[in-house]
């Protein structure tokens, strides 16, 4: 949607489906609600209290093989997050001929390496909880795991020939937990975004677009195109942004609302908001706090 304005600025003409959205857009009233926080600084309490939130990295079960090993993942940061502390959490198993004297595990960020540790002395699923030097994370971060697996050679020593029993499996499942306290939105359009695009609003069920009852093709069509523009952000399967009306539970206690609408199908006090005569060959993009 941002990217269409910028379209309309720029004087590009649309052809095709992005000419009826142009055109859809243009009929349509679009106001941008948001919750109780809006109107008013957040409160020094609810400022306070620290917020968590587990982000599983996008991979599945892997083995790698061979002497020296290596695997990216990848995780993000929200803009409007103070992070206080960030853990990593691995679920990893080795060669049961490993030795674990030699063998040995690095983690970096970003291009910077800042832990490394040996298996323990056992065999069979190990987990291991990394804290993350704040100083490196970034908003997009890559975490690179590498390291040698060297194989036990008789009783003494370790051989570096790579052999099919050099290998390291990473499961699914691992992830990094932050711990952070929230920065207070603005009365900004890309304030109300960011907070309502986060991926801890969205997995929190604490986002939603609404439309009226009875909606017309237009309003229905703008909501799904909102949908989909949304949903690139969603990191997760098992979490979504609900398309439902105001008066459902799921949009009352939501803070962040999209709700989208032709002028007469608006809720009164939103209506109050705007100035009907702009309406007549625009939309309207705007914030709007309620206590």
């Amino acid at each position: 949607m941002n990217k269409f304005f910028i379209n309309k600025q720029s004087g590009i003409k649309p052809n095709g489906i992005s000419k009826w959205f142009f055109w859809l857009i243009g009929m349509l009233a679009l106001l941008i609600g948001m919750g109780s926080n809006l109107s008013c600084p957040i409160s020094g309490q609810a400022a306070n209290n620290l917020q968590t939130y587990t982000q599983p990295f996008q991979n599945s079960t892997t083995t790698l093989s061979g002497d020296a090993v290596e695997a990216n993942m990848y995780f993000i940061k929200m803009d409007y997050w103070q992070v206080k502390k960030v853990t990593i959490n691995l679920n990893f198993q080795i060669s049961q001929l490993a030795n674990r004297e030699t063998s040995d595990i690095t983690l970096s960020l970003n291009g910077t390496k800042f832990y490394s540790f040996r298996p323990k002395k056992e065999t069979g699923l190990q987990t291991r909880a990394i804290e993350v030097p704040l100083r490196l994370i970034q908003g997009e971060n890559q975490l690179k795991i590498s390291g040698q697996i060297l194989n036990k050679k008789g009783q003494q020593s370790s051989q570096l020939v790579q052999t099919p029993a050099n290998w390291l499996t990473i499961y699914n499942g691992a992830n990094a937990n932050f711990e952070y306290r929230l920065q207070p939105p603005t009365t900004a359009i890309k304030s109300f975004y960011a907070h309502f695009s986060g991926t801890d609003t969205i997995a929190n069920a604490n986002s939603v677009i609404t439309l009226p009852h009875q909606a017309s093709n237009a309003e229905l069509s703008a909501g799904m195109y909102a949908l989909t523009g949304e949903a690139r952000t969603i990191t997760t399967e098992n979490t979504q942004i609900p398309v439902t009306t105001a008066d459902t539970a799921v949009a009352k206690q939501a803070d962040y609302q999209l709700v989208i609408a032709t002028y007469q199908h608006l809720p009164k006090v939103f209506q109050q908001q705007l100035d009907r005569q702009r309406l007549r060959e625009h939309a309207v993009i705007k914030t709007y706090g309620r206590l």
